[in-house]
C-alpha cells in the first residue's frame, strides 16, 4: 500500500503563541532589541525564527483564524476585498468617461435645430452614467 507524506506548514503569523517582536526603525537586525516574531507560550518573550516555529511541538492555530476557517471564510479575506475595492474604482472611473463621452458627443452634434432632440437624449445618458458612477454601489460579496 502507498504511504503519502504530507508536509505542514505551521506559519508564525498564526500561530496562537507567536507575536511580532519589539522593532525600531532605522536599526540593523544585529542591534534590534527583538527578533522579528517572539514566543510567548512559557510566559517570556522569546525570540524565535520562522524555520522554528514551523518545527514546533506546541504550535497552535490562533483562535481568530480558527474561527475565520470554521466559518468558512477566507484567511486572504482583506485581499479579496482590495480587488473588490480596485474593481468599484474601475467601473466608477469608466462610469464617468462614458458620461463625459455622452456628453461631449452631444455637444459636437449641436448644430442644428434638428439635432436638439438627439442632443438632449445624449446629454440625459451622460447624466444617467454620471449618477452610476458616483452613487452606485457594487454588491458586497
Amino acid at each position: 500500500m502507498a504511504r503519502t507524506a504530507i508536509a505542514v506548514l505551521q506559519p508564525v503569523w498564526d500561530c496562537r503563541w507567536s507575536q511580532p517582536g519589539h522593532r525600531l526603525s532605522g536599526v540593523v537586525d544585529a542591534l534590534q532589541p527583538e527578533s522579528v516574531w517572539v514566543c510567548v507560550r512559557d510566559g517570556n518573550r522569546r525570540n524565535v525564527s520562522e524555520d522554528e516555529c514551523q518545527a514546533c511541538p506546541s504550535w497552535q492555530l490562533n483562535s481568530d483564524n480558527a474561527v475565520l476557517a470554521s466559518s468558512g471564510a477566507s484567511i486572504a479575506a482583506p485581499a479579496r476585498q482590495e480587488s473588490i475595492d480596485v474593481l468599484a474604482v474601475s467601473v466608477r472611473a469608466l462610469l464617468a468617461v462614458i458620461a463625459l463621452a455622452l456628453f461631449a458627443l452631444g455637444f459636437s452634434i449641436l448644430t442644428s435645430l434638428l439635432a436638439i432632440p438627439v442632443t438632449v437624449t445624449l446629454w440625459m445618458g451622460a447624466v444617467a452614467f454620471a449618477a452610476l458612477a458616483v452613487w452606485w454601489r457594487l454588491p458586497e460579496s
